[in-house]
């Protein structure tokens, strides 16, 4: 197993070990013990499992309360994957990383508490399976306009589509993160 680390603190891409042989392969996509030192001892209460088609942008989404480390998987498709760092004390508060994913890749993001995350999925049939420490709360999430220019991310796109409700996200500067005092703690 290969563990990538950003600069943004605790971000972590993860490839995991496959086994190949004449039948296909083989891969753990999480064993809690040998994730245990990986993520810190982290636990997670909820899998989820996101399906969408070519073109479609969901996010930029962080939990405001009850926040989330989560667990990432690709297991079909291939998308453009951002996350930001919304932790006001965090000297890369607001810088955000991007790449590219393809499910052949098995790799896996992690993401800690106070960063955020979107995706643009690149084909169609894209699934992401994701699991996280906090039970989902749509009163604790917030959400960043994708576009936002303080956060100027180079999307390969132009006209994605985008839910309802992550069309009317927040700008970056609409948000008082001094307000945010789970946020601020980290």
């Amino acid at each position: 197993m290969e563990i990538i680390n950003f600069n943004i603190k605790g971000l972590k891409l993860i490839k995991p070990d496959i086994f190949h042989d004449e039948r296909g392969y083989f891969l753990e996509t999480y064993n809690s013990k040998r994730y245990k030192n990986i993520l810190e001892n982290k636990s997670f209460v909820q899998d989820d499992h996101s399906f969408s088609k070519k073109n479609v942008l969901r996010g930029i989404h962080f939990q405001k309360t009850k926040l989330q480390e989560q667990l990432f998987y690709l297991s079909s498709g291939k998308i453009f994957y951002v996350a930001v760092d919304f932790r006001p004390n965090s000297s890369t508060f607001l810088d955000h990383i991007s790449l590219e994913i393809e499910s052949s890749d098995h790799s896996q993001i992690f993401t800690p508490r106070g960063v955020g995350s979107a995706y643009y999925t690149l084909t169609d049939n894209v699934n992401l399976i994701y699991k996280i420490s906090q039970l989902y709360g749509e009163n604790e999430e917030e959400g960043v306009i994708w576009d936002d220019p303080t956060l100027n991310i180079e999307w390969p796109c132009l006209d994605p589509i985008v839910s309802k409700k992550d069309q009317s996200n927040k700008l970056v500067s609409q948000i008082d993160f001094s307000l945010l005092t789970d946020l601020k703690e980290l």
